[in-house]
């Protein structure tokens, strides 16, 4: 009977010291597709994780427009700042959600959209956030950095979470065979 007794106040006792007693809860923030990027509503994307750490989507062509639709997830933190960087703004194009909507949750003073940092303004945790990203020239370097932030606030010490995420999504842009062709006709005359 001691024994049993012994066992549930061992059981107890890990129960009580395992809680979070500070009423805080911190996860590291997530960026999350929810569907495959696609290109000109037909065709999807898919991409694979290099040794380098960028992500690599498949080949696209100039005039192609690729649809991402983005969940921005903070679990019970509050997002602070998402940003989309481009790597190179003549190779591409991003074209954003209406600035109605985007004014509707991000901060004017402290946001640019043209440079892709969105402030959160109000006490948000998800959002959906959907974009498209248009091929304007042909380059083997075009990159998208995604950098999402959260009020998340980890022991420094500890090493076991973050209050950011971020990745890099890059994808080769090509000049389209028709193109190519009529070029060198063009050439030749």
């Amino acid at each position: 009977m001691k024994n049993r007794i012994y066992i549930l106040l061992g059981i107890i006792a890990i129960a009580f010291s395992s809680c979070n007693l500070n009423s805080s809860s911190n996860n590291t923030p997530e960026i999350l597709f929810v569907t495959s990027p696609f290109v000109n509503k037909t065709d999807s994307l898919s991409s694979y994780l290099t040794d380098d750490g960028i992500y690599h989507m498949d080949t696209i062509n100039v005039g192609d427009t690729v649809t991402f639709r983005i969940f921005l997830y903070g679990y019970s933190n509050n997002l602070s700042e998402y940003n989309i960087i481009q790597s190179d703004t003549s190779s591409t194009k991003l074209i954003l959600p209406s600035t109605n909507s985007l004014d509707s949750i991000f901060t004017s003073p402290g946001s640019d959209y043209s440079k892709g940092i969105f402030i959160f303004k109000n006490k948000v945790s998800s959002l959906y956030f959907p974009f498209r990203y248009v091929a304007k020239k042909a380059t083997n370097d075009a990159k998208l950095t995604f950098n999402l932030s959260s009020d998340a606030s980890f022991d420094a010490t500890s090493g076991l979470g973050s209050n950011t995420a971020s990745f890099v999504l890059q994808t080769p842009i090509k000049t389209p065979k028709a193109n190519v062709k009529a070029v060198t006709k063009a050439q030749k005359k």
